[in-house]
């Protein structure tokens, strides 16, 4: 009886510490795990907005270089309008030499910004990476812990449990095996009788 009820005891215990650590697990584990899912997702979207970034610097330096080969073109026509001493075309060689060479200019300032830009965000891309690598450790590192802290109250449970029936249930034990209290009193009484007689003839 008083072992049924420890066992009895033992597994309410155990399935209510099964139900509990369950939902703080589960609790942690759920924040962590939507964490990753919405830092993976982000990261995805980021590699594609820096692929981009380096389609669009490419771009840029094809402009660039369009725009060096015009500038030297028109240079050269400026040249050899000034040569003729037409004022006219000199004019027109003169106008389409400086736009070219402005925008060259910008073409070159902007690719040294995208470039710039380009080198930030993939420092800070793989930086990115790197945070959702260690929340996938992070995960690990949690599931562990969690495991480990079970295994150990359960242990716990059984090492410092008290197997032993209480003093009461001892004393009711005993009664309940023999005769009742009466019968008990009068074998005592008939122990003592014995063991005068014993001695009398001692």
């Amino acid at each position: 009886m008083n072992e049924l009820w420890y066992k009895f005891k033992f597994a309410i215990q155990e399935d209510l510490e099964q139900v509990t650590s369950k939902r703080k697990t589960q609790n942690a584990a759920d924040v962590l795990n939507e964490t990753i899912k919405e830092a993976e997702q982000q990261t995805k979207a980021v590699g594609k907005l820096l692929e981009r970034q380096r389609i669009l610097r490419d771009e840029v330096t094809k402009e660039l270089l369009e725009a060096e080969q015009l500038t030297e073109k028109r240079t050269e026509q400026l040249f050899l309008a000034e040569a003729t001493g037409d004022e006219a075309l000199i004019s027109y060689a003169k106008d389409e030499a400086e736009a070219y060479s402005r925008r060259r200019d910008e073409l070159h300032s902007l690719e040294s910004d995208t470039t710039e830009s380009m080198i930030a965000l993939e420092r800070r891309f793989e930086s990115m990476k790197h945070k959702v690598k260690d929340m996938h450790v992070r995960r690990l590192k949690l599931m562990g812990e969690e495991n480990a802290k079970r295994a150990n109250s359960r242990m716990d449970r059984i090492f410092s449990a008290d197997l032993e029936p209480s003093s009461e249930e001892d004393t009711y034990s005993t009664f309940t095996k023999g005769d009742d209290i009466a019968s008990m009193r009068r074998r005592l009484d008939n122990l003592t009788a014995e063991e005068a007689t014993i001695e009398k003839i001692v």
